[in-house]
């Protein structure tokens, strides 16, 4: 039924083994019915037997405050590819199981950008973080995605800026594509977003401390790698520039867990640095090394240590990236970042800091 306030939530996942087979997922559900009828049933659900409900009802009015936020553009996700995706996930080394995951009939848009095909955020109120599945035509994203992927590869054989060894085993990687094998790109990279999360918190970063997670990620060396793997990344703001080195480094943590184990398959390129790195497999090898060291220890904990990020949307980064590119002719490999604009940078961030603080004395 059409303009439901619906979603399913995950309340058991049991790893007993090596394979999908031995994982064992338990998804429930629970509809609303539309907008108003939500509304009106809100105080019926502070009764004592509706706790499990009760709980979910404060999940919705986090995330949304009117009817005019929700958006139902795409179909929901079903139960099949929730379940198959967490299975591959999980097998790969994504620890689901410390999180909640949810599946939502309907996108929104409102303080979390919950208008994309995945979110990651920390409850304001319970302090438990959350992935979020939104609805999306999974089946016809990959085929876009492989579609625009090889479009681009030949661009840059065609150039001389991409072997066709690399070309052929983009072509490979990209066959293994499916409608469960998406939706666990998803969970891994926004159980990349969880990690990335706590490592920030294990440094003592709050969310505006900005400066200090553009020094981090400076520091590390992977800012210097990510220059290498996007094209005009120097001209980029500061803002702009951290959004990329965010999403970057949960991609390449995605791929990490595909390579690891399926005998270095990448599967889906990093959505940002997809252009460098056909270009220049090696750049993709350090970036993959580089966010190892930086999340190590979140990567090797089996501590639960409970801020938001979506999963930006791939189509979207691809269409950017390559009018970038195409804008210079721009070849992967090349250092764009200077003293200058990192200094520009950090004083960009340190004002907006500044001003952000002045707004909340107000």
């Amino acid at each position: 039924m059409e303009n439901q306030i619906k979603l399913e939530f995950v309340t058991a996942i049991n790893y007993l083994g090596l394979d999908e087979d031995d994982c064992h997922v338990v998804i429930d559900e629970i509809e609303y019915g539309t907008w108003e009828e939500f509304n009106q049933a809100i105080y019926e659900f502070e009764k004592p037997h509706f706790k499990n409900v009760r709980e979910k009802l404060g999940l919705v009015l986090e995330l949304i405050q009117s009817s005019e936020q929700v958006q139902y553009t795409y179909p929901p996700r079903t139960k099949h590819e929730m379940n198959g995706g967490i299975k591959i996930a999980t097998r790969r080394g994504a620890r689901l199981h410390e999180i909640e995951l949810f599946n939502l009939y309907f996108r929104f848009r409102s303080h979390l950008a919950g208008d994309g095909i995945a979110l990651m955020y920390k409850s304001p109120s319970s302090q438990k973080e959350r992935i979020i599945l939104l609805p999306d035509n999974t089946e016809q994203r990959y085929e876009t995605e492989k579609r625009y992927y090889l479009d681009e590869a030949r661009d840059l054989v065609f150039k001389g800026h991409m072997k066709s060894d690399d070309q052929n085993n983009l072509i490979e990687n990209l066959r293994m594509l499916n409608l469960h094998e998406r939706c666990a790109q998803s969970l891994e990279h926004e159980f990349g977003h969880v990690l990335n999360v706590r490592e920030f918190e294990s440094l003592n970063f709050r969310p505006n401390d900005e400066a200090q997670i553009y020094k981090w990620f400076l520091e590390s060396g992977y800012m210097f790698n990510i220059d290498k793997r996007i094209p005009l990344f120097d001209k980029d703001s500061a803002a702009v520039k951290l959004h990329i080195l965010k999403e970057a480094l949960v991609e390449d943590y995605r791929i990490s867990l595909n390579m690891s184990s399926e005998r270095g398959k990448f599967i889906l390129p990093n959505k940002f640095c997809f252009s460098g790195d056909f270009q220049n497999p090696d750049l993709l090898e350090e970036g993959v090394d580089l966010m190892k060291r930086m999340l190590n220890n979140q990567i090797t904990s089996q501590t639960r240590r409970p801020a938001s990020s979506s999963d930006f949307d791939s189509i979207i980064a691809y269409k950017q990236v390559v009018a970038r590119r195409k804008k210079q002719d721009w070849v992967a490999g090349s250092q764009s970042l200077t003293e200058d604009i990192i200094r520009r940078d950090l004083e960009e961030l340190e004002q907006s800091a500044i001003k952000q603080a002045a707004v909340s004395r107000i």
